[in-house]
């Protein structure tokens, strides 16, 4: 078989990974403009503003890691796809599947942190950042809608069988 052929699912699969972090590294962003514009620190956080509330500084220190982790791991994902659509036809199945892996990986944690994100940013802003003037929910629905395009269960469980039986998975229209 040559495995240059099945790379096509690779490409649209990193391309899921991708739009996801640009939802979440978005609603970071969103989170970050309004928190210091607009949030107020909790009654009780001994600070003036929210950009000291030490809870609200935790939480985008959490966001951020996982943000940045994510990230590394589409960039990592995105170099071995490189790497597998120079060789073309002397792609090999382990190259493809190993790609296959990393990419599965990325969308994975793209994924779980993209909705981490999408969530968890009214805690950082506050109640009256729920208001629909803001639309800050269209990041959740729209990674979520995304998400559900392909559910990830099938990624964890490829990458599963990959770490612990060191099978590959099968090149198919989803890996």
């Amino acid at each position: 078989m040559q495995f240059f052929k099945t790379i096509r699912s690779c490409l649209t699969q990193i391309t899921f990974a991708n739009i996801y972090i640009g939802i979440a590294q978005g609603a970071f962003e969103a989170a970050k403009e309004y928190t210091t514009e607009k949030t107020r620190p909790w009654l009780t956080s001994g600070v003036d503003s929210a950009n000291q509330d030490p809870y609200i500084l935790q939480h985008y220190g959490d966001m951020w890691i996982d943000l940045q982790a994510a990230t590394v791991l589409a960039d990592r994902a995105g170099e071995l796809l490189q790497v597998a659509w120079a060789k073309e036809s002397k792609l090999t199945a382990q190259e493809r599947g190993e790609c296959a892996i990393a990419i599965a990986t990325a969308k994975v944690a793209a994924t779980k942190v993209g909705l981490d994100i999408t969530s968890r940013m009214f805690e950082v802003m506050g109640a009256r950042a729920t208001a629909g003037q803001y639309r800050f929910d269209r990041y959740w629905l729209n990674l979520r809608t995304f998400s559900l395009h392909d559910p990830i269960d099938y990624k964890v469980r490829a990458v599963g069988n990959w770490a612990l039986n060191g099978e590959l998975p099968i090149p198919d229209f989803y890996s």
